[in-house]
């Protein structure tokens, strides 16, 4: 039973980002992001940008419109942060 949740939450991640693969335990429980949410980036988009985002809204079926420090609004797939 409790591996059959697992598996479900497993294809959930799957479909939200097929490259990305779990590297921890807290990214495995994925849960639906919020507008004015702040959001650990997975990769920096810049040299010098922070590495956490603002959700600001939803624009597509995975995406959202974000505001990073010193990089400004961004278009993220829900695959680039957790």
């Amino acid at each position: 039973m409790k591996l059959d949740l697992i598996k479900q939450e497993l294809e959930k991640l799957y479909w939200r980002s097929p490259e990305w693969t779990p590297t921890s335990h807290r990214e495995i429980l994925w849960q639906e992001p919020e507008p004015n949410t702040w959001v650990q980036l997975i990769e920096k988009p810049g040299e010098y940008s922070a590495d956490q985002a603002l959700l600001l809204c939803k624009c597509g079926d995975r995406q959202w419109v974000a505001w990073i420090p010193e990089q400004g609004e961004v278009i993220l797939h829900e695959g680039q942060f957790y």
